[in-house]
């Protein structure tokens, strides 16, 4: 016998996809700027040490939400995410912002797989595995959805104070853990969340160079990273441009937006490029002229408008990426190990190109730290994308 209520995981899980998301995340980074002796290069600096302790925990965290239990799991990722808010709130020092990084990087470690294996457990109890793609793909839909709506709005409390975003979302952070607990377990065997532990790690990587999969991953973390550390530096220099905070949200959110047409298109677009070679050609040439415009001009609106673009393709695209990665390992037994590297370079080579970039902000400017950034990715994408032309195989 399961027991009752069971089927409430369903609209449970769904809140949960809402609440992860950071609604503040527009406002994020300039709101550093706003506390004491914080400038760009401490602001890489906070990027880079949260980013290592997300590298660092992404392995055991798997680990241990099996040993603990995916609902405690989720309980640890909840708990982590609303002390992350209250440290962001409470913040009149460097050393707390960064405890706020931290914590939202155990936050994400802790989420990373095990929501998803908890409705899985839960619609195998149910009866309604066959209906996974369907219920998790309404429940990432809304989840995605309703979060764009709330960062839109949520700058506009900057009017009455800075802080006034981190008090929302704190409130939804406590909604989202007070869910979790309210979580019921199904009586299921619990599902094993794959990483990359010490016993396979070794036949896993033998298995990425068998498929020529690592030279595909180098290459998309990479890419992914330095539009993820282009993006960061957005609040900041919309702030110096002066752009009024109130409308960070707004333009966030129109970016957002224009990600789900994308993610929406995602099977016509892959099709459209047919081969991994067109596709990563595409994304080299993409980031470069927006990067490039980036450097070039300090008009509010250009500026403004290049950050909408790269905002809609940095989350538009993944899905496309990831179609392309999964045609690469095929049918391989490790298929979820193997993908989880890619996010492990993408976090050190964040962490890396975040503080790297801040201290070149602060030793010259925002327009020639882009136009650095547009160089540096043309000087290390094009030797692994022609090595990936040299050794590529249709698929």
């Amino acid at each position: 016998m399961q027991p009752a209520n069971l089927e409430s995981n369903i609209w449970k899980y769904t809140v949960l996809l809402i609440t992860n998301k950071r609604i503040h995340a527009a406002i994020l980074s300039a709101y550093y700027l706003t506390i004491p002796d914080v400038t760009a290069k401490i602001l890489g600096l906070i990027l880079m040490v949260g980013n290592i302790a997300g590298f660092a925990l992404e392995i055991p965290s798997g680990y241990l939400s099996d040993k603990l239990g995916h609902k405690e799991a989720l309980v640890v990722a909840k708990m982590s995410l609303v002390l992350s808010t209250l440290f962001f709130l409470f913040a009149n020092s460097i050393p707390f912002l960064i405890l706020g990084a931290v914590f939202f990087s155990i936050g994400l470690a802790f989420l990373s797989g095990t929501g998803t294996a908890f409705l899985h457990e839960t619609l195998r109890a149910l009866g309604k595995e066959n209906e996974f793609t369907k219920i998790s793909g309404k429940a990432s839909s809304i989840g995605f959805a309703v979060p764009i709506v709330l960062t839109v709005l949520i700058p506009f409390l900057i009017e009455f104070s800075f802080k006034a975003p981190f008090v929302i979302s704190l409130i939804l952070d406590i909604i989202g853990l007070i869910v979790t607990l309210s979580l019921i377990k199904p009586k299921v065997t619990q599902e094993h969340i794959d990483e990359i532990g010490i016993t396979n790690f070794k036949a896993v990587i033998k298995e990425g160079y068998r498929l020529g999969f690592f030279k595909y991953a180098l290459f998309v973390a990479l890419i992914s990273a330095i539009v993820l550390c282009a993006s960061y530096y957005r609040a900041p220099y919309q702030l110096i441009l002066g752009i009024p905070v109130i409308w960070f949200g707004v333009l966030f959110g129109i970016g957002r937006a224009f990600a789900s047409l994308l993610l929406f298109w995602s099977d016509g677009i892959k099709k459209y490029f047919n081969t991994t070679v067109s596709f990563f050609a595409f994304e080299i040439f993409l980031y470069f002229t927006l990067f490039l415009m980036l450097g070039a001009t300090k008009s509010p609106i250009l500026v403004a408008l290049v950050y909408i673009v790269i905002n809609a393709f940095q989350w538009g695209l993944g899905q496309i990426n990831l179609g392309f990665m999964v045609d690469v390992i095929k049918d391989s037994k490790f298929k979820a190990t193997l993908l989880s590297t890619q996010s492990q370079i993408n976090n050190i080579s964040f962490a890396l190109m975040a503080a790297v970039m801040g201290y070149y902000i602060d030793l010259t400017s925002y327009q020639l730290a882009y136009l650095g950034l547009a160089v540096f990715l043309l000087i290390t994408s094009l030797p692994i994308y022609f090595y990936i032309i040299k050794k590529h195989q249709p698929v």
